[in-house]
Order: structure tokens, then C-alpha cells, then sequence
């Protein structure tokens, strides 16, 4: 299997993931921080994404540079926090881990698609496999937040899977 077919379906769990973090960060149903507030917390997951990336795979780079860019990520995760308390939102425990991982996993599936794209990867066969998020995102959603269909559109969404997974291996073969 090439590098590039792992790296894709490697960005499409976790860009799949990611919206059901969103989910429970945005939804009055779980966590209901606004969306204005919640995109902080993503920037923060994003920013923390790049920088744990880029400080493991730049080995040349000074003990003290990788000490900064720790300092960078923890303070741009302060500042998230402390801007949130400012407005009032409630800093606990699942606030910070979902905001922040929703983020995280999206950066780590756009940095997945990068190493994909380095490898060789084309983009007309590359993202129709990451695209297959949707259903990741499907079988979470089903899974961990009880999110069946009505009756009448559970066809709709088996066949819609189904398509998406044989859409997928044609592209990858």
C-alpha cells in the first residue's frame, strides 16, 4: 500500500473526528460554547498541531528553538483560556479537551495530506480518499452520539456510504 493511501485515510479519520468534536463543542445539546469562542479553542488545537509537528521533525533545529515553540503553543493555549474566562465561558475539563483536540485533528489531518501530497500523491486520487470523513463522521455520529437517521432516511445515508466507500477504492486502485 503506498505511503500516500495511509496518510490519506490517516487525514480522513481524523478530519471525520474532528466534526464530531465540533459537534459536542458547538451543540446546545453538549458543551454550547458559541461558535466565535469555540473557533478559539480550534486555533489553539491547529496552532498546537503545526508546532508539535514541525519541533519532532526539524531534528537540526536548537534545543532552545524547540523550548520556544513549546512556549509558543503553551501560550497561545493561555490566551485562549484567558480570553474564554473573560467572556464568561466555563473553563472545565471537556471545554478545553474538545475545543482544543477539534483543532488538533484537524491540523493533524491537513498535515497528513501535506507528508501525502509530498509523497507523490496526486489530488485527483488523493481527495476522494480523505473525503472519506463523511463516513468516519457518520459512524461516530451513530456510535457516540446516538444520531440515527428517521426511518425514511436511513436508505438514503447506507447508500450514500456505500457509494463513498466504492468511490474510494476505485480511486485508490
Amino acid at each position: 500500500m503506498p505511503t500516500w493511501l495511509i496518510y490519506g485515510f490517516a487525514a480522513s479519520l481524523f478530519w471525520g473526528t474532528d466534526a464530531i468534536m465540533s459537534k459536542i463543542v458547538t451543540s446546545e445539546r453538549y458543551l454550547n460554547i458559541p461558535t466565535m469562542h469555540s473557533s478559539l479553542l480550534m486555533l489553539s488545537g491547529i496552532a498546537a498541531a503545526f508546532l508539535i509537528f514541525f519541533l519532532i521533525r526539524m531534528t537540526d533545529l536548537s534545543v532552545l528553538m524547540k523550548f520556544f515553540g513549546l512556549i509558543l503553543a503553551g501560550a497561545i493555549i493561555g490566551y485562549a483560556i484567558m480570553a474564554l474566562k473573560q467572556a464568561n465561558i466555563d473553563i472545565t475539563f471537556p471545554v478545553l479537551f474538545f475545543g482544543i483536540m477539534q483543532g488538533f485533528l484537524w491540523g493533524a489531518g491537513m498535515i497528513c495530506t501535506f507528508l501525502a501530497f509530498s509523497g507523490g500523491a496526486d489530488a485527483s486520487r488523493l481527495v476522494p480518499i480523505y473525503n472519506t470523513n463523511t463516513l468516519v463522521s457518520v459512524f461516530l455520529g451513530l456510535v457516540f452520539l446516538h444520531e440515527l437517521p428517521a426511518p425514511d432516511q436511513r436508505f438514503k445515508v447506507i447508500s450514500g456510504a456505500l457509494l463513498i466507500v466504492v468511490g474510494s477504492i476505485l480511486v485508490s486502485k
